[in-house]
């Protein structure tokens, strides 16, 4: 019964996949909106669960976020390939519902203990602070990071993106 339970909360928070229908509307509004054809090269979540999704998306649109870090071996897991400047990304929900698209402008994979203050300015507000940000991630990475050593967290490979929102229209940075 409680290994039911778990797996019943594991796929809750488990995102779907796109939607290929929402998907193809979705990049058809971005041609109309942009003027253009709007090519993406991979799709992909943002956050751990439909709540954090959708409170990121809502930072995006309003110019408070333009940067993100997660650990190199999320892509590996995920199959995504790492962000390199000018690749167009469609992020999608937890529920497989485009969210917005973002063009990678810099991107950079170091260790966590080289994540450094300015790599953190266009985060998440309550996350641009050193200390903050690294409370946050490795509370979230606690699975991850089980049985390592302190020197093997600090040498984990993270992947830094900075972005810019290319639809729907978002508020400048803040």
């Amino acid at each position: 019964m409680i290994g039911a339970a778990v797996a019943l909360m594991l796929a809750a928070s488990a995102p779907a996949a796109p939607d290929p229908a929402a998907v193809d509307a979705f990049l058809r509004r971005a041609g109309a909106a942009t003027g253009a054809p709007v090519r993406i090269d991979m799709a992909r979540t943002m956050g751990r669960n439909q709540d954090i999704s959708r409170k990121i998306t809502e930072q995006v649109l309003a110019g408070e976020k333009r940067a993100t870090l997660a650990r190199e071996a999320e892509f590996v897991e995920k199959g995504w390939p790492l962000p390199r400047p000018g690749q167009i990304v469609l992020v999608y929900d937890f529920e497989g519902k485009p969210s917005f698209i973002y063009r990678v402008v810099a991107a950079q994979v170091l260790p966590l203990g080289s994540v450094a203050p300015w790599h953190l300015m266009t985060e998440s507000p309550a996350l641009r602070d050193l200390s903050a940000w690294r409370k946050a991630h490795l509370g979230l990475w606690k699975d991850a990071i089980a049985g390592m050593s302190p020197d093997e967290v600090e040498r984990m490979p993270v992947v830094w993106t900075r972005f810019e929102p290319v639809f729907p229209a978002a508020s400048p940075p803040r």
